[in-house]
């Protein structure tokens, strides 16, 4: 295996090839030296144009993937050949006269067959048998007009010249006979289809006619005995040496230039069907120069005319046979088309009636599909203008409902009313009987609601248990309270509900247009202050609005813009109020949360609690209060001052909330209290609402030890049996009642009720709200436990309170 070497020392030695070609032209041209020393030159001249031109194939093998074989059997063709002529070279400088046949022949011969097993390995396209069979003929036509010529003007020479020679004879033939063989090998190349002619396959065929021509020429020369060693038959071969490398280095036919084609690629492949005819032509030719004469060569050429004849003949008959066939494959593919057409067709019209039945079926979905599509706008419409419980207008189209009234009663100077309800008492059927009967409850007060007014009004839910009414066309104030009047009759007729019959009222809050507002958002603002005050008063009844109201309204929005923010910026504050005992010693202290504002000054607990509670804000300060109680009780524990407990006041939303316990234990657990040392006060309206919920933090607080108040007992819609079961520790009488001891004498008899009720349950019993001695001596009397009020000590900071 040759060692595959740089392609700089390819190109080295085809530069050495080229110079030693260029040296021969001159030294053949010039004829230079004395008779021996051009003989000897002559001689060796080509030797080393072979060995540098095989070695250029050799090293050039590598770069051609494909063909690498093929170019390494041309390169030791190359190499065989220079062996040979260095044979004969010196057999003739040494015997003077070599025999022929002789051992450079060998090396002649053999580098004709590598010449022609090189040719046959360079890659080509399939043919099928039929081209592969008319390629063959082709060539035999061409190699047997070929042959006519050679029997012509060579074959018949070397026989004569031979003659009693047999073995020289047989070598003497051997050599244009394997020209022969290299010029079908080369036909074969060059005619089989589909290949792409280059410029290195151009290069190869000149190299290798000018083999062809330098071997017939010695032959012929040789046997008439003309043939002279330095003569311009030496330079073929050198030549055809320098082409085979000069191809080597060049791409083959898959590597062209971009816009160049070789020559010979254009008119080859069409000139290749008219070979085999001008080689008969041509045989005919010759056959007609040796008209009238007579002998073996003209016989020899007889009969080779005779032979392309009939090779010819042979190709047609071959061509016909191919024809038929393909005529046959035509008209079969012709049948085999049409089927598939029909087939197809059939095919195309299922398909189309296919296509036109999903066309049918694609309409009508688009038609069912359109009319859900708008049935459903219609429903989102509907939906987003509605309220989905109670079907009822919602806020946005209430709004839009009201500014379309009061254009209308702009243009005809009349009235317009808007009415703002609140359901009084729906929270409790809510948390007692769950949101399915209160949702059910909803709905028939939307029923009630529009039966209570005129069809051209509009009545609406804003959300919860809020709803609004507009009415139209009105003449006076009374007309708006007469039918105000009837909503709040619907209402307090009982609704029955599954879970069984719920009692309800309203609270409705009333502005007209145009003594109340300008615009919708107005008159539902003012409506809405006007309900809040209904509320105020007592619920269950009807206010109309005043301009008083909304001085009220910015008070309280100023208070709640205020309250934002006071727990961040320190403004919030505990004070402690004294609990005394029956002999007047302080037993604990209540803890009372006050508000000084920079902008508003001392804001009463009266002012800012509801809210707080109203915006949420009182989650945030109830925590503050309690956290802030704990940690004053433990520090004056640390300082040793007597303290037995503490008691904090709980809002409904904070005892509410699922970690109030939790809150609860950790505030105590962080400054090291105990459940005994915290008393929390809750209210007893609160304790109503959600009894079951109640009792079970109540009872998770009592497990802590923390003792249980329960703040202004006997104001409230008191339920005696709940006193039973929920784990309450103490009752506060509330200060109503204490403050009527000395000017009303039932009250005695009231707070007497209260007490012996508490101590019958083995409740402790505050007094709340003492102010007077008389009042004191009373409750003393009466057997309170504890006692708080103004005469005993007032809410002060805790560094001032006196324990």
């Amino acid at each position: 295996m040759t060692p595959t070497l740089p392609a700089p020392a390819a190109r080295f030695a085809f530069g050495a090839t080229a110079l030693l070609l260029a040296a021969h032209v001159l030294w053949v041209a010039l004829a230079l030296g004395n008779e021996q020393t051009h003989l000897t030159v002559s001689l060796l001249i080509y030797i080393p144009t072979f060995v540098l031109a095989g070695l250029t194939c050799l090293l050039g093998a590598p770069r051609h993937a494909d063909d690498r074989v093929a170019w390494r059997l041309l390169g030791a063709g190359l190499l065989t050949f220079g062996f040979g002529q260095a044979c004969y070279a010196y057999l003739l400088l040494v015997l003077q006269n070599p025999p022929f046949p002789s051992v450079a022949d060998a090396g002649f011969l053999l580098a004709l067959v590598l010449y022609a097993l090189g040719l046959t390995r360079f890659r080509h396209p399939p043919l099928t048998p039929w081209d592969r069979l008319r390629l063959f003929v082709d060539v035999a036509i061409i190699m047997a007009a070929v042959g006519v010529f050679a029997w012509n003007y060579v074959l018949y020479e070397v026989i004569t010249s031979y003659a009693g020679q047999p073995l020289a004879a047989v070598i003497g033939l051997t050599y244009p006979f394997g020209d022969l063989v290299l010029l079908s090998v080369l036909l074969l190349v060059a005619l089989r289809g589909g290949a792409r002619l280059g410029r290195r396959e151009a290069m190869l065929a000149a190299g290798l006619l000018a083999l062809i021509v330098a071997d017939q020429a010695f032959i012929v020369l040789g046997a008439a005995g003309t043939y002279q060693e330095g003569s311009w038959v030496d330079l073929f071969w050198a030549l055809g040496a320098t082409l085979f490398a000069a191809a080597s280095l060049t791409g083959g036919s898959k590597e062209p230039k971009a816009g160049r084609v070789w020559p010979s690629a254009a008119w080859l492949p069409r000139a290749a069907l008219f070979l085999p005819y001008a080689a008969l032509a041509a045989s005919f030719a010759l056959l007609m120069l040796g008209r009238g004469r007579q002998g073996p060569q003209e016989t020899g050429v007889l009969w080779g005319t005779a032979l392309v004849t009939a090779l010819v003949v042979l190709r047609q008959v071959l061509a016909f046979a191919e024809n038929a066939r393909l005529t046959v494959q035509l008209r079969q593919l012709s049948d085999e088309l049409e089927g598939r057409v029909q087939r197809r067709t059939q095919e195309l019209d299922q398909a189309n009636a296919q296509l036109r039945g999903l066309t049918e079926d694609l309409e009508l979905k688009v038609r069912e599909r359109t009319a859900e599509l708008e049935a459903s706008q219609a429903r989102l419409a509907h939906q987003a203008q509605h309220d989905v419980l109670t079907g009822l207008p919602n806020r946005a189209l209430f709004q839009d409902r009201v500014e379309r009234g009061v254009a209308s009663a702009a243009r005809e100077g009349k009235q317009l009313a808007v009415m703002f309800i609140d359901l009084d008492g729906f929270k409790a059927v809510n948390d007692t009987w769950g949101h399915a009967a209160g949702d059910e409850l909803l709905r028939e007060v939307a029923a009630r609601l529009q039966s209570s007014v005129r069809h051209n009004d509009t009545v609406a839910r804003l959300g919860g248990d809020e709803f609004t009414v507009m009415l139209l066309g009105i003449q006076a104030t009374r007309d708006a309270a007469l039918v105000a009047n009837k909503v709040l009759r619907a209402l307090r007729q009982p609704i029955a509900l599954a879970q069984g019959e719920a009692h309800v009222t309203g609270s409705i809050g009333v502005s007209l247009y145009p003594q109340d507002g300008a615009d919708a958002a107005e008159l539902q603002r003012h409506a809405d202050l006007a309900m809040y005050r209904a509320k105020q008063g007592g619920k269950d009844n009807i206010t109309f609005f005043s301009p008083e109201m909304n001085a009220v309204d910015a008070a309280r929005a100023s208070v709640e813009t205020q309250l934002r923010g006071a727990l961040e910026r320190g403004e919030l504050h505990v004070v402690y109020q004294p609990l005394h005992g029956a002999a007047g010693e302080v037993q604990g202290a209540e803890a009372l949360l006050r508000w000084r504002s920079p902008l508003l000054g001392d804001v009463p607990p009266a002012a800012f609690i509801p809210v707080a509670e109203d915006t949420g804000l009182i989650i945030s300060i109830g925590e503050f209060v309690l956290r802030e109680a704990c940690r004053q009780l433990a520090a004056w524990r640390q300082a040793g001052k007597a303290v037995t407990c503490v008691s904090v006041n709980i809002s409904p939303a904070q005892f509410g909330r699922d970690d109030f316990v939790a809150l609860v234990q950790r505030t105590l657990q962080a400054h090291r209290l105990s459940g005994r040392d915290l008393e929390l006060e809750l209210t007893e309206r609160m304790v109503l609402r959600r009894v079951e919920e109640v009792a079970r933090k109540m009872s998770e607080l009592r497990a802590l030890g923390v003792r249980i108040s329960l703040d202004d007992f006997g104001t409230g819609n008191s339920a005696l049996n709940y006193l039973l079961t929920l784990p309450v520790t103490t009752l506060k009488v509330d200060r109503v009642f204490i403050q009527a001891l000395d000017q009303t004498p039932g009250a005695y008899r009231v707070v007497q009720a209260i007490v012996a009720l508490g101590h019958g349950l083995g409740l402790d019993v505050v007094a709340e709200g003492v102010e007077t001695p008389a009042q004191l001596m009373q409750v003393r009397e009466l057997g309170c436990e504890r006692t708080q009020g103004f005469l005993l000590g007032r809410p002060v900071p805790p560094e001032d309170l006196t324990l």
